[in-house]
């Protein structure tokens, strides 16, 4: 999970493709993955490498599990990454209302960093449709949460896209 905290996507898609291949022994590891953990680490790298067809793959298995188990960290995750799959085909609103949704969830959860993620990918879907300001109050206020969790990079990232809309 580090390497998704610093932006190596790539890397961890060859990691899980590998995985997808390679015959696992959960006693050797001390546990196994879950089908759920697996689909949901699968949703996030195709959300955060931008491939759609990931997401078309992953999201629904993600989403599916996350209801069915009722779990809620997994489910916003899983709203948050189909939110990036409808603003790669286009439908903007559509991201929108997934991301409020994910968003909803990491605020009663007190997950900043997934707060902060989700609000980056809102952001992203409201400059699409023009909605600057909204953007703008987003990408603030994940700076703000990546600011206090320390997350430097991240924190980095949201203050140069409130930039580019200057």
């Amino acid at each position: 999970m580090p390497r998704l905290a610093e932006g190596e996507f790539a890397l961890v898609r060859e990691h899980l493709d590998q995985a997808i291949r390679s015959p696992t022994d959960p006693v050797r590891w001390g546990s196994g993955m879950t089908d759920l953990d697996f689909s949901i680490l699968c949703a996030e790298t195709a959300a955060q490498t931008r491939d759609a067809a990931g997401l078309a793959e992953h999201v629904p298995l993600a989403e599916e599990g996350a209801r069915r188990l009722h779990h809620r960290l997994y489910l916003g995750m899983a709203e948050r990454a189909k939110g990036v799959g409808l603003l790669l085909a286009g439908q903007a609103g559509a991201a929108i209302v997934c991301h409020n949704q994910a968003a909803d969830i990491f605020q009663t959860l007190g997950t900043r960093w997934q707060l902060g993620q989700t609000l980056m990918a809102r952001a992203e879907a409201q400059v699409s449709i023009g909605d600057h300001a909204a953007a703008r109050a987003d990408w603030s206020q994940a700076a703000a949460l990546f600011e206090a969790l320390g997350a430097v990079p991240a924190a980095r990232q949201a203050r140069k896209s409130f930039a580019t809309l200057d």
